[in-house]
């Protein structure tokens, strides 16, 4: 008799950045709701990388603080701060590895506990899709990819399936980052990567027997709202409307070339397209980075700042998705902007800060509409919007028959995260009754 499945009753969603970042929260939507179409009966737990406040939930899942968040956030001194990231990172980890050797528990504090418990009861576990997995310049960073990885391995020694959910990986600043990555990512149940610049990194380092190819899940979120975006700011109807997403990225004069070069080239487009320029803000963290700070300093630098709006407030992720359904084009910065305004057919050129941007522009044949953040001149920009909208009826065409077999094949990662759990399970079985 086929024995019946085991279907999972808890998973862990882990590796969740911020709701303020409207990118972020559409990858956590996405997932949620394609878990929920897989397992129904399975409660679900969101570990944040952030803070969390107390009886916190993100679109009815209780969100609860990762290992991460208490490193990061639980002490200020950065002494003191370190000396706990690596007392919290090798006691859970000797927790794991003794519980799995003699099924004892050893003792450890409360709250690194009540995440413990979380993984003991969880059946799956499924890192939130992005692209955090890689490495950064500066001494500081170093301890990023451990602290992202260490969950990842914690999980791995409790026998836990883990499915990294539309990923990209790298770059990563050196050989011995490298090999922690490897070693860890082996071990993992499945890892789905979402462009081939990170499937060609994967192959490179060996990873090959548990990736597959996805697509990333921001495809496939579907505003629940719908907005009149003239009518609620404003905007004339005789105007082409521009969308604008910018971010803070290189340093110094670095950034400050890249800002007025998008300054200078919408500056342009007012004066030659009769363009009402709209700035909108896909990130809104309260701590570090928000897009209204660098769209104002745009702004500032432009001199037609009559034609322009910047939407001041907080709009959450299916609002942000509404906005560009209202667009006639978009120069992006922000990697899930554009991919927000493509499967609103709205075209688009995406200013790239790392390859993910070009490794999905290339899958859908748009490589003519990239341009590197540290290239972003004034005459390059200005070069591009130009072609786009003497090709605008062309690219839009183009988007309504590329867009929907893109997407439809965005909605396979669950399919292939379902088969990879259950095959995990019957492994797991076989070699309990072997």
């Amino acid at each position: 008799m086929k024995q019946k499945r085991h279907t999972p009753k808890h998973i862990i969603i882990s590796h969740v950045y911020s709701s303020d970042n409207k990118g972020d929260a559409a990858l956590t939507s996405v997932l949620i709701s394609d878990l929920k179409s897989k397992f129904p009966d399975a409660a679900m737990t969101i570990l944040r990388l952030e803070p969390v406040k107390k009886d916190s939930f993100f679109e009815g899942v209780p969100e609860k603080p990762s290992f991460m968040s208490y490193a990061l956030n639980r002490y200020k001194n950065p002494v003191i701060k370190l000396a706990y990231t690596f007392y919290m990172i090798s006691a859970t980890l000797i927790y794991a590895a003794w519980l799995r050797a003699t099924g004892y528990h050893l003792y450890l504090p409360r709250h690194m506990y009540s995440i413990v418990r979380l993984y003991e009861q969880a059946d799956l576990i499924v890192p939130v899709g992005g692209g955090y997995i890689r490495s950064r310049k500066g001494l500081f960073n170093r301890l990023n990819i451990p602290l992202l990885l260490h969950p990842l391995f914690f999980g791995y020694l409790l026998g836990k399936p883990t499915v990294l959910y539309s990923q990209s990986i790298g770059p990563f600043q050196n050989k011995f980052e490298k090999a922690m990555v490897v070693f860890v990512l082996k071990r993992m149940t499945l890892i789905l990567l979402r462009e081939d610049t990170s499937l060609a990194l994967s192959k490179s380092l060996g990873l090959t027997h548990n990736v597959s190819r996805a697509i990333d899940a921001g495809f496939l979120l579907c505003s629940k709202d719908a907005i009149n975006v003239r009518s609620s700011y404003h905007i004339p109807a005789d105007r082409l409307l521009i969308g604008v997403t910018v971010r803070a990225w290189l340093k110094g004069d670095a950034q400050k070339k890249y800002e007025k070069a998008v300054a200078k080239s919408l500056d342009r487009l007012i004066e030659t397209a009769s363009a009402h320029i709209i700035f909108i803000p896909q990130v809104t963290a309260s701590k570090g980075d928000d897009d209204r700070l660098i769209s104002r300093r745009v702004q500032g630098l432009m001199n037609h700042k009559h034609a322009v709006t910047c939407i001041s407030d907080t709009p959450d992720h299916h609002r942000i998705k509404a906005l560009y359904d209202g667009l006639d084009m978009l120069l992006g910065t922000r990697f899930h902007s554009v991919i927000f305004s493509l499967t609103s057919h709205v075209p688009v050129v995406a200013i790239e800060y790392e390859h993910k941007t070009s490794g999905i522009m290339h899958d859908l044949g748009l490589d003519q509409w990239v341009i590197k953040i540290e290239d972003a001149t004034t005459e390059k920009l200005t070069s591009l919007i130009r072609q786009l909208l003497e090709q605008r009826d062309t690219y839009h065409t183009y988007l309504r028959i590329r867009l929907p077999s893109y997407v439809k094949e965005a909605r396979q990662s669950i399919v292939k995260l379902e088969r990879s759990f259950y095959k995990a399970n019957e492994d797991s079985h076989d070699s309990r009754a072997f």
